[in-house]
């Protein structure tokens, strides 16, 4: 009964690759899931970092100043203000609605853009699933409701993928592009901030033909730099240091200190001790950002093994429950939502990653050296990991490589006659894909199981609520 429902589920997607107007299709379907959960709830209540966002686009609008709290900040990079306060400059100051609207149109053209990556990289079958996995996935469709720069990093980080899987083999214009558009990517979330150095090296040190590769990895790097050259050059002047944010030290500190509490608290900021008697709110960014780097450093030092320990177990909280939806509604984005719409919301959202995860899993195992495209993809993940084990890992810092999982799970819905086929052949322990693909699934599954014991205790001790953020008046 499985196998006769894959075969017709193969056999829509070859159909729908062959459908000269499906990438219209793809875009409207995800934009009217999008649109639809935005218009649920047209007014919402700004929380957390959401209020930053704000406070930076209202102070572009009223100074021309980037500040936070009435300080000049860079304690986030500044696109995805100056995203929104050019969407206040056009429809209204505090105009979140048209936000978010807006962000429904970039997610649906996020959609599209996975299924051209995939069909670059695999073939148009891979590609259907996908864009339709991405268009569909409860995750992609919330962040677009979030003010949150998720939408547009994930946007500008796919797009400039697109470019990056040509090199080195590509021209120069695919060097030029791919760092165009990851240099914006950076300038909205500062994850990719090292990630040329570490591409260039990979190349010039593990790949043949370097000396090919060395005019294309230097327009890469000197694009990418030019990209954010205006931005350091601004905090150059604000805090005489070219730093891209004041928040690194902080993440830092944040995931690297007190283990005990860590663990079982979920990253509850203790420690403030470290302050050593200072009263943080009367600290430049600057001092507060190297305090905390500083004790990140000594913890490290102090405590080696379990540093590495939380390296792992960022692993399994990267590729976790998908929170931070859930969390936004608990914590009165929508305003007050009784108990069963929360766990409606937990039900859609929570169980998603525990699907796409596996297929991820085959589709990396069963592709391995069959694409010579797909190695930049691994690359951008082994990247994005290696942060996450030194710095931190939550759904939401993974969500921009929802659109890359899907890839590979693409490929694997499109290969699964392949793949069961191989399973299903006797003396499995002989046959090293499926070993590796069943242990890296059984790696997560240990993670995940600590995961969900974790984030239920998180649920019953949440110390913030809907009370706190409701009366805040997004217009001034």
């Amino acid at each position: 009964m499985v196998v006769n429902f894959l075969q017709k589920l193969d056999e829509w997607a070859q159909r729908r690759s062959e459908d000269p107007h499906f990438l219209w299709k793809l875009f409207l379907v995800a934009l009217a899931l999008r649109v639809g959960l935005v218009l649920l709830n047209p007014t919402i209540n700004l929380i957390s970092d959401m209020l930053g966002y704000h406070e930076s686009a209202i102070s572009l609008l009223e100074s021309g100043e980037f500040r936070v709290k009435g300080r000049l900040s860079a304690t986030r990079p500044p696109l995805y203000s100056v995203f929104i306060y050019i969407i206040y400059y056009l429809f209204g100051t505090g105009n979140l609605l048209a936000v978010r609207l807006v962000q429904c149109v970039i997610g649906a053209f996020t959609a599209v853009l996975t299924f051209k990556l995939t069909e670059k990289v695999f073939f148009t079958r891979a590609a259907v699933w996908a864009g339709l996995l991405f268009a569909i996935y409860p995750a992609s469709i919330g962040y677009c409701d979030l003010i949150l720069s998720e939408a547009l990093f994930t946007f500008l980080f796919i797009a400039g993928l697109y470019y990056l899987v040509n090199l080195p083999s590509g021209g120069v214009r695919d060097a030029f592009f791919a760092a165009l558009l990851l240099g914006f990517a950076t300038l909205t979330r500062t994850i990719l901030f090292i990630f040329p150095i570490f591409i260039t090296v990979v190349y010039l040190v593990l790949y043949r033909k370097r000396l090919v590769s060395v005019a294309k990895f230097t327009v890469f790097i000197l694009t990418f730099w030019m990209v954010l050259v205006p931005w350091l050059a601004r905090n150059e002047r604000v805090f005489d240091k070219p730093i891209l944010t004041t928040k690194s030290g902080v993440d830092f500190f944040l995931y690297n200190h007190n283990p005990f509490g860590y663990i079982l608290l979920n990253y509850c900021l203790e420690g403030s001790e470290v302050l050593d008697g200072a009263v943080g709110w009367q600290l430049t960014e600057i001092e507060r950002d190297e305090i905390c780097r500083e004790a990140g450093i000594e913890w490290i030092k102090e405590h080696p093994f379990l540093f590495l320990f939380k390296g792992v177990r960022m692993q399994w909280n990267y590729f976790g429950v998908e929170r931070e939806y859930i969390w936004s509604l608990i914590g009165g984005y929508w305003g007050y939502l009784p108990k069963w719409m929360i766990a409606i919301s937990f039900l859609v959202f929570a169980p998603t990653i525990y699907i796409l995860m596996p297929l991820f899993i085959w589709g990396v195992v069963y592709s391995w050296g069959k694409f010579p495209k797909l190695k930049n993809l691994l690359w951008i993940m082994f990247y994005f990991l290696a942060v996450t084990f030194v710095y931190f890992g939550f759904a939401r810092h993974r969500a921009p490589l929802n659109s890359v999982m899907m890839a590979f799970a693409g490929y694997a819905l499109a290969s699964y006659k392949d793949i069961l086929g191989d399973l299903k052949l006797p003396g499995i322990i002989r046959r090293p894909q499926a070993i590796i693909a069943f242990s890296i699934l059984a790696f997560f599954v240990v993670g995940w199981l600590l995961e969900i014991f974790i984030d239920a205790g998180s649920l019953l001790n949440l110390g913030f609520t809907h009370e706190v953020w409701k009366n805040i008046d997004v217009s001034q």
